[in-house]
């Protein structure tokens, strides 16, 4: 058994790691950063031959003394571009995140109701989808779709400099806005009202699936065997979710990184439409015959830095924030003193309430409150906001959640895994996994080449500590009230005044 090639296209950074199944361990690991440029403030774009360099670079960094059986790319998503009959670029990517596609969004809403979008494609309207893309450089440069043979996500771009070939798996395929999630096609529909064929679009095929093989010149350029097979990989979200052991449904990963992105596996598309109108969307998971239902806060670890920079002694000095000791101080409360509380709608509220006017607030405040009561608010606030999710989940799945996997950088925070715990009174799960979407990757590679017989087996194969959190019952008993009668009554009661603020602010 050799070893098992991931390589991950993060928005920040390229990794590629070597995995060794019989050991359970990643052998080696490289980086490049993904370039990226600014033509204006606003906008951000990849290079496609910059993108194209740097994973060859990150791919040489990585070796390949020991024989290495496949390879699968795990990616961010939305990210798209035209390439003509031979394959080469015709325009930069534009970066998933970048808002210069907000028009574009708003077009849809003349062409198709929010629930039908949903039926067609588990999704909901969003600026970033691939799809957006496209439309904005047929709007602004006509030249260029003109001249187009093929619309790719960056991923199955890259998948065609290694191999030659246009292949795209489910879950990136669901992040274009153009997938038919019902019978896991392109979406006739979609393709029709954005003016797209689909013989421009790459063959679908689910995540695992071999669909080439390193080529010469390919074999030249990134110091891999020539003929190493290639299979499908995903959207790294899932990827990761996948090496963390969401296999199965019923399974929940609460990712919190700058934003916050839950999600559970379901056994199928759910067409039930108050998935979308609270906000929830539903697609293609890269483990076979599953889906996941996601909910999602835009601003969640993003929140924890701002509030802990200003309430930080080392503010605006250089040193970095003495989390440990926000911590301590957080927790003296824990139990003990109820408020103050926050609504932790930042950036909006996300799912369930779907509301861009909503604010965050802080009520409750006195004078003998600590900072460290403050910062405890804050956390409690956000492990009320998950469980507030997740009893939506449940109801529209209609199924029974028994653990909880965190992941992302957030984790560190001892005391909000702690009190995730305690307030959902669920048992939450700390897997220590290193680079869990270039791992994901490297798993569905496995499954590709048949070292894995299913994906049970090939998340088994990790050698990975998990740690468990039980919740502590009388913690939970103190905080169901405060649930009840304080966190779910906030956002009912201040929604009027933010659109009325929201108003203020337009004239």
């Amino acid at each position: 058994m050799g070893l098992l090639l991931g390589l991950d296209i993060g928005t920040s950074t390229i990794k590629a790691v070597l995995y060794e199944p019989a050991s359970g361990n990643l052998a080696v690991q490289a980086s490049q950063p993904t370039p990226v440029e600014h033509p204006s403030p606003e906008q951000s774009q990849h290079d496609p031959e910059q993108l194209w360099d740097a994973v060859c670079r990150c791919l040489q960094g990585v070796g390949h003394k020991e024989p290495i059986d496949g390879l699968a790319i795990s990616s961010f998503a939305e990210a798209g571009l035209p390439l003509d009959e031979n394959g080469i670029p015709l325009f930069p990517i534009i970066a998933w995140y970048d808002p210069r596609t907000s028009s574009q969004a708003e077009w849809w809403q003349n062409q198709i109701s929010l629930e039908e979008l949903y039926l067609h494609t588990g999704q909901r309207l969003s600026p970033s989808f691939g799809v957006n893309k496209f439309l904005w450089i047929k709007k602004h440069h006509p030249e260029v779709i003109a001249k187009m043979c093929h619309w790719v996500s960056s991923s199955d771009y890259i998948l065609y400099k290694l191999t030659g070939e246009y292949a795209t798996d489910y879950s990136q395929a669901s992040r274009t806005m153009l997938f038919d999630q019902q019978h896991l096609i392109w979406s006739e529909k979609m393709l029709e009202l954005a003016g797209l064929r689909v013989n421009q679009l790459p063959k679908i095929c689910c995540s695992g699936t071999l669909v080439g093989k390193i080529t010469e010149q390919a074999a030249m350029q990134t110091g891999l065997p020539p003929g190493l097979p290639c299979a499908l990989g995903g959207h790294d979200h899932l990827c990761a979710a996948f090496a963390a052991g969401a296999i199965q449904p019923g399974i929940v990963v609460d990712s919190m990184g700058t934003s916050q992105s839950t999600l559970v596996v379901v056994d199928q598309f759910l067409t039930n439409l108050e998935v979308v109108r609270d906000g929830f969307v539903c697609y293609a998971h890269v483990v076979p015959n599953c889906f996941i239902l996601k909910a999602g806060i835009h601003a969640a670890g993003g929140a924890i830095e701002w509030l802990g920079g200003l309430l930080s002694a080392e503010k605006d000095t250089g040193i970095p924030i003495d989390y440990q000791k926000l911590e301590d101080e957080a927790a003296q409360g824990v139990g003990k003193t109820i408020g103050p509380f926050w609504l932790p709608h930042f950036n909006g509220s996300g799912t369930p309430e779907v509301d861009w006017n909503s604010r965050a607030a802080l009520i409750g405040i006195r004078l003998e409150h600590t900072r460290g009561d403050i910062l405890r608010g804050l956390w409690e606030s956000q492990a009320f906001w998950l469980k507030h999710n997740l009893e939506e989940i449940r109801q529209l799945s209609r199924q029974q959640l028994d653990n909880i996997i965190l992941l992302g950088g957030v984790t560190r925070l001892n005391l909000l895994n702690h009190l995730k715990s305690s307030i959902l009174n669920l048992p939450v799960l700390l897997p220590s996994l290193s680079e869990s979407a270039a791992t994901g990757a490297a798993l569905l590679a496995g499954l590709g080449v048949g070292i894995f017989k299913n994906p049970q087996e090939a998340v088994k194969s990790l050698n990975i500590n998990i740690r468990r959190i039980d919740p502590d019952l009388q913690l939970n008993n103190w905080y169901q009230p405060i649930y009840q009668k304080i966190y779910r009554q906030l956002y009912p009661n201040l929604k009027e005044l933010w659109k009325q603020m929201a108003a203020l602010e337009k004239k």
